[in-house]
């Protein structure tokens, strides 16, 4: 009896796998077939091969894009969550929402919640951090990955997706844009006995150099304009403070003919952007006030996000580079990552 009933558990796991296998291989051929942008970080595992450890944007998700019958702050980990996509440019896809119920109609993932809330931010993974590549390549990856100069260049993750919200990687493809951050005169040490003036500010603060370049060998389109808000900052909330840009001039920042700027392959648009300038000021959740952040976020970590404007009835162009572009994460202390 006791045996029948141990050859019964190991037929069981197999038919499990079998099943699992079989789903997967279903979705692969038969799903949607869509992109996601991402940037790999940690490609190799020796005890598991070579792969390529991903990251999204719809991993870690802001809680005013969440769109729940159960209060984001209320939700356990573990729990189902959806997170709702919608059509880019180039077959890339973008969050729409992330909701706790499955959506009637549309493109969706299903993922579960990694943590509970911190910092206003919601984590979910989606069964597709991980892609396997074959032996050896990894490390290659990681190289074109982390850029030549240190431009980086993210990959385009080629996902597959099922009716029921679960997602196979089937390949990638590389962004046709690219990405670098510098910073000059970082923050050594703040005081609070400082008199915080305008002028004491914009010295003290760094000044973030940011270079997106053309690593395709065609010709593209950005745009940005002289209040570059073609930029936007992003709070990464590591000491669970969650802050957002204080400045809303550039919301929403529609397209215009004069603020197109193109690049041939291989050509860099470069700008140089104050932290101590109030376009940059930063707010607190649920503090009043903003300040700079060499004031009251100099431990904070963030990252510029270049974003492509709202583009107008007739403005659609193929050569113009639409998304999220996100920089790596910098603090005024001058760590960058």
């Amino acid at each position: 009896m006791r045996k029948a009933l141990i050859i019964a558990l190991v037929v069981g796991q197999f038919g499990v796998l079998a099943y699992m296998a079989g789903q997967r291989e279903w979705i692969r051929h038969r799903g949607e077939n869509i992109y996601l942008r991402t940037a790999p970080v940690d490609p190799r595992d020796p005890m598991r091969g070579d792969y390529v450890q991903l990251s999204y944007g719809i991993n870690n998700v802001d809680v005013s894009h969440y769109r729940g019958r159960k209060a984001a702050s209320a939700l356990s980990r573990g729990a189902a969550l959806y997170a709702v996509l919608k059509a880019g440019s180039v077959d890339v896809y973008e969050l729409d929402y992330l909701s706790d119920q499955a959506p009637v109609s549309g493109l969706f993932l299903r993922g579960r919640l990694n943590r509970e809330m911190s910092a206003g931010q919601i984590s979910v993974s989606y069964g597709i951090e991980q892609y396997f590549v074959e032996q050896g390549s990894g490390r290659a990856i990681e190289t074109k990955q982390g850029g030549v100069d240190g431009v980086q260049v993210p990959l385009e993750v080629a996902v597959a997706v099922g009716g029921n919200g679960r997602a196979v990687l089937t390949g990638y493809r590389w962004s046709r844009l690219g990405i670098r951050l510098e910073q000059i005169n970082p923050v050594a040490e703040t005081s609070n006995t400082l008199t915080w003036d305008s002028a004491t500010i914009a010295q003290r603060s760094p000044v973030i150099v940011l270079s997106l370049q053309n690593v395709s060998d065609t010709a593209l389109k950005i745009a940005d304009n002289d209040k570059h808000c073609g930029f936007y900052l992003q709070s990464l909330g590591d000491t669970g403070r969650n802050f957002s840009s204080a400045d809303k001039s550039c919301s929403p920042y529609v397209l215009r003919e004069a603020d197109i700027i193109n690049l041939e392959p291989g050509e860099v648009y470069r700008v140089e952007l104050n932290m101590g300038q109030p376009r940059w000021y930063v707010l607190e959740r649920g503090a009043i006030g903003s300040s700079a952040m060499v004031v009251n976020a100099a431990n904070e970590r963030f990252r510029l996000v270049y974003q492509t404007p709202l583009l107008l009835p007739g403005m659609e162009s193929p050569a113009l580079w639409q998304g999220r572009l996100v920089s790596p994460a910098f603090s005024v202390r001058g760590r960058v990552d």
